[in-house]
């Protein structure tokens, strides 16, 4: 009995990890058979609770399938939200390799938001979007960042600094929601949910790179003349 807890707690903590790319780290999956069932079994609630009332809904028990679904129709939300604002980043962008970046992710959403849609039916679902108030935040902050500083030798770091910040967001969201869809025996979903989780991962990746590379230290050029012009104001004044 001792062994058999020992195990089944070596496992959970396994599937709890995840790699530092973003991506779940390889799980202990249940058997075939039992994943089938729990595939069935949300298959035949989701139908279910699409045939009953609003008011009889708001009553029942919830479990991870609709948490799930909460968080499918937080994130379709979110992607939509996503592709309307990236063009402003795009149209304030200097850097010829940021712009191309920013211009292929946002291709790249396009293809995530019909993904989703993909995901959806495959749980029995039409597509819904459900207002995140995440997203909105972290997209105003991100107007706010590029009305003070668009235009200046620190602009690109802001976009970047506001791009990475939303990646962030969408690589929590994927990767719990890859984790419910595997749990739930879902496993076209998971893969649905993967290839968005890998995408948003190397996008980040690519931001990152760009900083290191060349926007920080084009912008850290302005740091170092503004304070080079008051040693020289300094010493003149003695």
């Amino acid at each position: 009995m001792a062994e058999t807890k020992s195990t089944k707690s070596s496992a959970s903590q396994a599937s709890s990890k995840t790699t530092r790319s973003g991506k779940p780290a390889s799980r202990t999956k249940a058997p075939a058979d039992t994943r089938q069932k729990r595939a069935q079994s949300v298959a035949a609630r989701t139908a279910s609770r699409n045939t009953r009332s609003a008011k009889e809904n708001q009553t029942d028990e919830k479990g991870l399938a609709d948490l799930l679904e909460h968080g499918l129709k937080d994130i379709y939300y979110a992607e939509r939200k996503i592709y309307r604002s990236l063009p402003k980043m795009i149209k304030a962008a200097d850097d010829a390799a940021l712009i191309e970046g920013l211009t292929m992710h946002r291709e790249e959403t396009q293809g995530q938001i019909e993904t989703l849609e993909a995901a959806f039916e495959a749980m029995g679902m039409r597509p819904k979007a459900e207002k995140c108030d995440a997203i909105d935040g972290i997209l105003a902050e991100a107007d706010t960042i590029l009305e003070d500083f668009g235009g200046t030798l620190a602009g690109d770091a802001a976009i970047i600094f506001s791009a990475r910040a939303v990646e962030h967001y969408e690589i929590a969201r994927y990767n719990s929601l890859v984790g419910f869809a595997e749990a739930l025996g879902l496993d076209q979903v998971q893969q649905l949910l993967q290839s968005i989780l890998d995408q948003e991962t190397s996008a980040d990746a690519k931001l990152t790179e760009l900083a290191e590379g060349s926007i920080n230290a084009a912008a850290s050029d302005y740091d170092e003349d503004a304070s080079e012009g008051e040693t020289l104001s300094a010493t003149a004044a003695e």
